[in-house]
């Protein structure tokens, strides 16, 4: 790295150091351009050559969080534990995740701005998806998941089951319930190969 490129990521790393310590406090409406570019000490110029507007400097401000809570995730990705295992225990940390952020990095005022809080879903929707992404990859190396199946077409199975998990119609129902939603959700109506399915 030369030195233009050392200059270049001090002056990227103090706008988003500034950027995420204002917009945990007052959220991202409520935070002006010129406090952020007083406070990391650059010009406003530069906060809109390095990162477009606002939103998308939010975005970057959220991802090192992100980045950091998704790392427990890759570490259980890593481990020697059955891929079964590994995927309940991820579906039930995954809400848990979310909380431990929210709790530990924003004020209450932050929380209630509506800008902040669709920027932070986004981001933790994006990490979320490259993370199994991923996991299905390694279920497939592994021989947990039908390689004929295509990845998008299970990553998409996984996204709408989760969402599904965290309705409060689901949330309410009995342990009975749940078990049998997880067993379909994990070996499918059928449970075996026998069946060839025409499109």
């Amino acid at each position: 790295m030369n030195g233009y490129e050392k200059r270049t990521a001090t002056k990227k790393n103090a706008i988003i150091d500034a950027s995420r310590e204002l917009f945990f406090e007052r959220g991202v409406q409520g935070v002006s351009i010129k406090e952020i570019a007083a406070l990391a000490r650059v010009s406003q110029v530069s906060i809109y050559n390095y990162f477009g507007d606002k939103n998308a400097l939010a975005k970057a401000a959220f991802a090192s969080i992100i980045e950091g809570a998704i790392a427990e995730f890759e570490q259980i990705l890593k481990s020697d534990i059955p891929f079964v295992e590994k995927l309940n225990i991820i579906m039930q940390q995954k809400e848990d995740l979310t909380d431990r952020i929210l709790c530990s990095h924003f004020n209450e005022q932050a929380w209630d701005d509506k800008t902040l809080r669709q920027i932070f879903s986004e981001s933790i929707k994006e990490s979320a998806i490259m993370l199994y992404r991923t996991f299905i990859e390694l279920g497939k190396r592994e021989g947990a998941i039908d390689n004929t199946i295509p990845t998008d077409a299970a990553l998409n199975y996984v996204a709408m089951s989760l969402s599904m998990f965290q309705l409060p119609e689901f949330l309410g129902t009995d342990t009975a319930y749940k078990r049998g939603m997880m067993k379909l959700f994990l070996y499918g109506l059928i449970g075996k190969e026998g069946y060839d399915f025409k499109c």
